[in-house]
């Protein structure tokens, strides 16, 4: 009689219900993660077979309970969804494929308008440290949300040649405080990407927040631009068919403080592609002429590099990427 009844329910036909589509949290705020369930159920005559969730970022998770539900039989997909840190409209998808002929994908959605509890303006600062200047500051306003007093812990730099502190004179109840962030030159010129992560009284294991710098410390060179990038979308012609604008690509190499300055040595790491440097002003400007000879058969990415006069900077590499898109 099992077998039989089996029988029945692979004959049949399969139909998935859920309870609702869409789930929405409304306005949320002093939270880390959302939770939630889903509920569905097998409303045909046939044994109901459901995939994995897709889901449309990391942020979420979702498990199915169970996979495979005879007729009339009842399923859950329990949720939860990390807010992050920043205020934001949130609206997450999960797509939820089976055998339901008639429906064989169910898109359920999440919502939430969030304000995190403690928020940061701006949140990203873009630093860039001149040649011949030792340190540079830019600021940032930290406010707790519910109006409460912000009780500030530690400000933790990513990297010593980064500080952070607030800036004084604010009461100790306030629930907002202006940080004043400093970057100092150590190193070579460069391009960084770094955080401050931002500790309460309350909370002094995990960040409540956190500050991103994207900067660039100067040296006594620029480059204008700073990479050389190809795009080939026919890798079968060879340098001489293609357009001259389609080969060469151009770097001017400028003396930021006006000393005179001496460039040789260009090399490619990137096969097919030449180099050469080109005097444009004596001792000022220079400029580097790359051209890809020959078009590599899939995308690859290195370094053309040059020598200088310069102590500071005695080799200047410049990236490189041929992005070669097949049919």
């Amino acid at each position: 009689m099992g077998a039989m009844c089996l029988a029945a329910q692979g004959e049949g036909t399969p139909k998935i219900q859920f309870d609702r589509l869409v789930y929405d949290f409304g306005k949320t705020s002093q939270v880390e993660t959302v939770t939630g369930v889903f509920k569905f159920k097998n409303v045909g005559d046939g044994l109901l077979k459901i995939e994995p969730p897709q889901l449309s970022c990391g942020c979420t998770v979702a498990q199915l309970k169970p996979d495979t539900l005879p007729p009339g039989e009842t399923g859950e997909l329990p949720f939860t969804l990390h807010l992050g840190q920043v205020k934001a409209q949130l609206d997450k998808r999960i797509a939820v494929k089976s055998n339901d002929p008639q429906t064989p994908e169910v898109s359920l959605t999440i919502k939430a308008d969030y304000t995190p509890l403690y928020e940061i303006n701006p949140r990203t600062l873009a630093p860039n440290l001149a040649f011949g200047v030792k340190e540079t500051a830019q600021f940032t306003t930290l406010t707790r949300t519910d109006g409460k007093p912000l009780r500030l812990g530690r400000l933790v730099a990513s990297k010593p040649w980064i500080t952070a502190t607030v800036e004084p004179g604010a009461p100790a109840d306030d629930s907002t405080a202006r940080i004043r962030v400093t970057i100092q030159r150590e190193g070579p010129p460069r391009r960084f990407s770094e955080f401050v992560h931002v500790y309460t009284v309350e909370q002094t294991n995990t960040p409540v927040s956190s500050i991103y710098l994207y900067g660039q410390v100067m040296g006594e060179v620029s480059l204008t631009p700073e990479a050389l990038y190809w795009s080939i979308s026919d890798a079968t012609n060879t340098s001489a068919e293609r357009p001259e604008a389609l080969v060469l690509r151009r770097v001017t190499i400028r003396s930021t403080d006006g000393k005179a300055m001496e460039l040789k040595k260009p090399q490619s790491t990137i096969k097919g592609l030449t180099v050469e440097l080109v005097p444009k002003e004596a001792g000022q400007v220079y400029e580097l002429v790359a051209r890809l000879e020959e078009v590599p058969a899939s995308t690859v990415s290195g370094q053309v590099s040059f020598e200088t006069s310069l102590s500071a900077q005695p080799k200047i590499e410049v990236p490189v990427i041929v992005h070669v898109f097949k049919p």
